[in-house]
Order: structure tokens, then C-alpha cells, then sequence
């Protein structure tokens, strides 16, 4: 990288918030050649455009916790800058009354939620490693978590965003009320983009009011069979739980399926009641309740798994999506496919939504014949790499190419015509 672009850089930010390179940082292997942290969306415009100018790569860095994502960067041959948003973590607009929030992008989702907590209010969308994990990351990888079968997703309840694009431009989309969209909504467009079409800056969303009551029903199962009839029961009631989730058992022997239910304290306790008779009707071996601080680890253990930041070099960790009647059929697949090729599965699945998340463990060349078998075999099933510990374990982030691929590259050439933001990180 020029000697004068990183002058200018430093000039538009202040020394202390420009270095040339980080040791610290890397794109699987590709190390950045300076290191920016601007403090504001005007600073952020100043270093894409400078960056744009000079012919250089711009890599958005949240927390890092999910930098394994996508393909590897493809610079070809330019300079790469890394650009932190470590300072972009205050929180901008808070009225509680109207249950609505704006935060900066570099701003972790733990500094989010405690942000909120005082008031009585949440953020229900859970993000593995939250103390690192920030709130920009989380929307770019279109993170979610155990609770969207109660209460959605980041898109559900995204109200606006702020973004600089490739050229240094700054956009915003949406606003800070609920019903604020009209035309186009373009703020979507960033969510789960990888960071390809612009760089998060800020972001506003709706709250919700922290339940009143919260408690676990956790049913252990010998067989999928089970867990598949306990699921048709569970549609057939009137029971409506925040999460219910289908794990891996400790030990590996057997299967989980938890339930979070929370809200009033009635609800909560006919789900305390009626849940476990519908497990014990389905073919449960047991039931047990879970509240308080065990309620609380649980979740957070779940919440964690699919985390990609530290992956040992036998590890491969991925989601699998598809309807949510072919859950349980999607995790008997992954199980048959990793034990044919002599791999271990530690899961966890919204077993009502559809999304599963999946860690493998073996010798690299057979989590990687593994992840071909799987991209073979499940048509139906949206397979992404969110993680490997070596580049031989998921030789493509991507189990199929989806539909859309012209439209996307059309959206690709509008918003970053000379490819300056992660190239090679996303579809196209």
C-alpha cells in the first residue's frame, strides 16, 4: 500500500487510528496491509473513498467471529485494507417508550443488550458469542438464533440502517418506525451481503418487553422417530414456544429437543405441564424443567454452538437450511453422511423453522469428502460453510449455487462497480 494513501488515512483520522498492517488480522492467510478504526460515519465515507481512489480492497471487521464465512478474499494483487468498526459502538437514539433503538455497527451484541435491560426491554435474536460478535456482523452473516421460532429474525425486526458504499457515498435506508417502508427496501439488501454491497455503520431496530416468566422443558429422546412424532403433536397443540430445539445429547447417545417457553407466568406453566405429557405420549426416556441459571446456560451453550471464531484444524462447522418438515430428515442425513466417512456431529437445529447448524470433526480430507457428500445428496437443503479449520475440510463455502446469481451480480456491478469491498467473500 502507497505511502501516501496511508498519510492521507491518517490524516482524515488521526495516526493513532491508522496502522500499516496488524498482526492480529487475517483473511485466512491474507494479511491487511493497513488497519483503520474511523470513529464516525463521515470518517468511514473519507476511508472508502480514499480507499477507491487508490485502487484498494476495503474488508469490513467486526468482531472477526465469523471472518471464515464466504469464499477467501480475492485481491488480485491490490492492497487490502482492514476496516474496523471497534469505534462505531455507541448507542446513537434510545427512547424507551417507543420501543425502538439505534446502534452503531461496531458495538457488541452483549453492549446492545445491556444497553436495553434497565428499561425491561430485549433484543430476541441470540448471536453466538455475543461478547464479541457485533451488532454490523451479525446483520452482514445474517446471524440468527434459537428464539426466531417466537420472535423472528434480524429482518423481522430491522427498522433501518445507515451505510457507506464503495465510493465513499452515504446511504440510508428505512428509519426508526415500525412501518417506515415505501418503494424499494433496500436496507435488505445488506442483510447476509457479507459485507459486499457497503459498510454497515449503524443500524435501528424494534424492542420487545423482557417476559415475565421463562423456563426449559428438555425431553431426551433414544431415536429420531420420536422427536419427529413429538414435533406433529407439538404442531397439533395449541402450545406456542419461543424456541424448540434439537440437539446432540452428551455423550452422543440420543438426541434433545428443548423447549424454551417464556411470557406469562400462565403460559409458561402450561407449557410446564403439558409439555412433558406429549413428550412421554411421543416415546420420551424423560423430561426434566429447567429454570433460573440452568435455564439460562443451557440456552447460552446452544446459542454458542455454531461459533466459527476458534476451530481446530479437524473442524468444519456449517448450516444446513430447508423446509422445516425435512428437519429431522436433514439431521439423519448429516449423521449417515458423517459417520460414512468416519466423522463426529455435535448439532443443534431450529427443529421448527428449518435451520440447522452443524459441527464435524475428523481428518480434513474426510470432512471435506463429507461436505461434497452432503452437497450431493440434500437438493433440497441450503448448505454454507461457516467455518473451517483447514482450507481442505469445505473446498467451496457453498454446498449448491442457489438461483439469482444474475441478479446478484447485477447488484454486485451497481453498488461496487471496481469490486472494492470483500471481493471473492460472497456469491458473486
Amino acid at each position: 500500500m502507497s505511502d501516501a494513501l496511508i498519510s492521507s488515512l491518517s490524516a482524515a483520522l488521526g495516526a493513532e487510528h491508522c496502522v500499516a498492517g496488524d498482526g492480529d488480522l487475517s483473511f485466512r492467510g491474507t494479511r491487511p496491509d493497513a488497519v483503520v478504526s474511523p470513529g464516525t460515519t463521515e470518517e468511514t465515507a473519507d476511508v472508502l473513498r480514499l480507499a477507491a481512489a487508490a485502487g484498494a480492497v476495503v474488508v469490513p471487521w467486526g468482531g472477526g467471529t465469523r471472518q471464515r464465512m464466504g469464499g477467501p478474499l480475492s485481491p488480485a494483487g491490490r492492497p487490502v485494507l482492514a476496516l474496523r468498526t471497534t469505534r462505531l459502538n455507541r448507542v446513537l437514539d434510545y427512547t424507551p417508550e417507543d420501543m425502538t433503538i439505534s446502534v452503531g455497527a461496531g458495538a457488541t451484541m452483549a453492549k446492545f443488550a445491556a444497553a436495553i435491560v434497565p428499561n425491561g426491554q430485549m433484543f430476541p435474536v441470540d448471536v453466538a458469542l455475543p461478547g464479541r460478535s457485533t451488532v454490523g456482523g451479525a446483520l452482514a452473516t445474517a446471524a440468527d438464533g434459537p428464539r426466531r421460532l417466537g420472535y423472528g429474525t434480524f429482518r423481522d425486526l430491522f427498522l433501518g440502517v445507515t451505510v457507506v458504499e464503495a465510493g465513499g457515498s452515504i446511504a440510508k435506508a428505512g428509519g426508526m418506525t415500525v412501518k417506515n417502508v415505501s418503494g424499494y427496501d433496500m436496507m435488505k439488501l445488506h442483510l447476509g451481503g457479507l459485507g459486499s454491497l457497503g459498510v454497515i455503520v449503524s443500524a435501528n431496530f424494534k424492542l420487545l418487553p423482557t417476559p415475565r416468566a421463562a423456563a426449559t422443558i428438555a425431553c431426551h429422546f433414544d431415536a429420531l422417530p420420536g422427536i419427529l412424532a413429538m414435533l406433529d403433536a407439538l404442531h397439533a397443540s395449541k402450545l406456542v414456544p419461543a424456541a424448540c430445539e434439537l440437539i446432540s445429547a452428551e455423550g452422543g447417545e440420543g438426541f434433545g429437543l428443548c423447549l424454551l417457553t417464556d411470557g406469562l407466568p400462565q403460559a409458561v406453566e402450561r407449557h410446564k405441564r403439558d409439555v412433558p405429557k406429549i413428550a412421554t405420549q411421543t416415546g420420551a426416556r424423560d423430561s426434566q424443567i429447567l429454570e433460573g441459571e440452568e435455564h439460562a446456560a443451557l440456552w447460552a451453550r446452544i446459542n454458542d454452538l455454531p461459533q466459527a471464531a476458534d476451530l481446530a484444524p479437524d473442524e468444519l462447522v456449517f448450516r444446513a437450511a430447508c423446509l422445516p418438515s425435512e428437519m429431522v430428515a436433514t439431521v439423519g442425513n448429516v449423521l449417515a453422511v458423517a459417520k460414512a466417512n468416519g466423522a463426529t456431529v455435535t448439532f443443534s437445529a431450529r427443529a421448527l423453522n428449518g435451520v440447522g447448524y452443524f459441527r464435524l470433526r475428523g481428518e480434513p480430507a474426510t470432512l471435506g469428502r463429507a461436505w461434497k457428500s452432503l452437497a450431493e445428496t440434500m437438493p433440497a437443503a441450503s448448505l454454507v460453510s461457516l467455518g473451517a479449520g483447514s482450507p481442505e475440510a469445505a473446498p467451496s463455502p457453498w454446498g449448491r449455487m442457489p438461483g439469482g446469481l444474475d441478479v446478484m451480480r447485477r447488484l454486485k456491478r451497481e453498488f461496487d462497480p471496481a469490486n472494492v469491498l470483500n471481493p471473492g467473500r460472497f456469491l458473486v
